[in-house]
This record gives structure tokens, sequence and C-alpha cells, in this order.
């Protein structure tokens, strides 16, 4: 590890999971990578979990006294008492293969216009196997903002290693984002700085049954609130990119309707969103096609009874 003037800061979150949080340092402490410190921020998991970890003697551990439900305020906490000229993020369901930090520091330091880096990943199971549904690499379009408005092109924070400057430029995560709070900063990010994609797979992504996740329509909800939020900044700094967001804007909307329907929602609650998606974009098609399924939809009530 660094000293006192480290050139990466590694922020890994912490909640309740001491295995999965010692398997993630670990991994941090396996780096080619030296010139780093390392913020655990336990987001008040209780004295007995904290005893489990297994930290070196020069990481800092900060703990939070209340649960903050969310990653965003953690990870503030973390880039409040970084001192590293780079951030790296890591979630503690995930891992790094050792030369993660050192593929990616050396991008940024070669190329100095680029603000974010991210690498690619394998998906693994909770044993740490490779699932059998593995992605290809991302093929980083010419304008990454236009591309990010149509969903999240990083999967997970354990992928990026970003310049502390252009985060504190952009404002940090929001948090008062329950879910979505990374895709939100991407996007910021991407308005001020520009992204270089690794191919090389260097995050493990796990995913396993105790994750915690979200509903899909609370999801869908945040990531609505994203897009609305870009909206406003949108307008003003890339306005040449308006139409681009109405589109992802209505076809957000059509997922919304979606689920609602497989939810069972009352109608003319679906028809008012779509209603909305329609009316933000009306050259955008799919969102026409929820119509037919609410008419099914609403046949198959009727028939119901």
């Amino acid at each position: 590890m660094a000293g006192s003037s480290p050139l990466v800061s590694v922020i890994l979150p912490a909640y309740r999971r001491a295995d999965f949080v010692n398997q993630a340092v670990e991994s941090v402490a396996r780096q080619t990578f030296t010139d780093y410190e390392l913020l655990v921020i336990d987001d008040a998991s209780g004295d007995n979990v904290v005893a489990q970890y297994r930290l070196p003697a020069a990481a800092r551990l900060l703990r939070r006294t209340e649960n903050s439900g969310r990653g965003a305020i953690p990870r503030n906490d973390g880039i409040a008492e970084a001192r590293g000229k780079y951030l790296a993020f890591l979630d503690c369901d995930d891992l790094w293969l050792p030369e993660k930090l050192a593929s990616q520091v050396a991008l940024l330091e070669a190329h100095p216009a680029v603000g974010v880096t991210f690498c690619h990943y394998t998906l693994v199971d909770e044993a740490l196997d490779p699932l059998p549904a593995q992605r290809s690499p991302r093929c980083l379009p010419v304008n990454v903002l236009k591309a990010l408005l149509n969903g999240n092109l990083i999967r997970t924070p354990s992928q990026v290693l970003a310049r502390r400057c252009d985060v504190e430029a952009a404002g940090r995560f929001d948090a008062g984002l329950r879910s979505a709070e990374d895709w939100d900063l991407w996007l910021r990010l991407a308005g001020k700085t520009a992204f270089l994609a690794d191919p090389a797979p260097q995050t493990l992504f796990r995913r396993h049954a105790a994750q915690h996740t979200a509903d899909r329509a609370r999801i869908n909800q945040w990531s609505l609130r994203v897009l609305e939020k870009t909206g406003i900044w949108l307008a003003e700094e890339h306005p040449s990119l308006l139409p681009y967001y109405r589109r992802a804007l209505a076809m957000q909307r059509y997922r919304q309707a979606k689920i609602q329907i497989a939810d069972h929602a009352e109608p003319p609650l679906i028809l008012s969103t779509l209603k909305q998606a329609v009316a933000g974009s009306p050259l955008t098609l799919r969102p026409y096609q929820g119509f037919v399924r609410l008419a099914m939809y609403a046949l198959k009530r009727w028939a119901g009874g």
C-alpha cells in the first residue's frame, strides 16, 4: 500500500457479509499495482460483523452509525476521505483480478484527456465460478453520453477507475437516489469528460441469492428519475442530444408500462404512462405497441370479471 499521497484511492462499501468483504479486500491486496490506499466504509453492520473483517494494517475503516439504505452515501463518504489522484470503486460482492489497477492506471496516465476508464468483467456465482451467460466487452461508441442515455454501459462500479477531480466536478453520487445512482454519475461524467473502455475482464462480478435487489417497478422508477434529472442539465449543456434523450425517456416509460401490466396495475394508470411516452417522443414507435398490450390486458381483466 502507498503512503500519505497515494495515486489511487480504493473505496469499498461494506455491509454485513464479512466473508465477501474479506474476499474483496484480498483481491485488492493481490494487485500488482501498490500505490493505493484502501478505504472500507462499513454501513452500520454491527460490531460482530466488523470484528470479522480482515483488513491490512494500512487500511482505513470508516464506520457509519446508521445504515444508509443506499449505495451512494458510503461511496461519497469514501470520496470525502480519499487522497488519491484516481478513485477506484469496489463493491463488496465483487473481486478484482491482480492486473486491474495497473492496467487502468496506465490507461489514464497515457490519456490525460480521459476522465473515466472501465474494464470488462466476468459474471460469476457465489462460489466465484463463471456463469454460462457472459457478455462480450463493450465497444465504446464515439459519443458515450448519447449511448449512456439508452442505459448503463457499466454493469458494476467495480469496473471503474476515475479521476477524482472529475468526480468532484460532476458532484459525486446523488445521495437522494436509492437505485441507478451509478448510472446517474456516469451520465454526468460523460457530459464533462471522455471515457475509455478496457476490454480485458479484470473484475469478477458476483451474482448471488442474498444480493440486495429492488423490485423491477422500483428500479424502473429510479431510472426514470435519473433520466428526468439528466434532461435538466442536458438541455443547457448538450442540446443537440435532446432528440435522443426524449426517445430514451419514452422507451423508459414504455418499459414502465410493461412492468405495470405485469404487476396487474389499473388500466388508467398504464394508459397515462403510455400517453406520457408518446407525448414526449411521438416518432418513437415502441410505445405505440404498448397500447396493443394494454388493450389485450384490459380485455383479459374484463373477461375475468
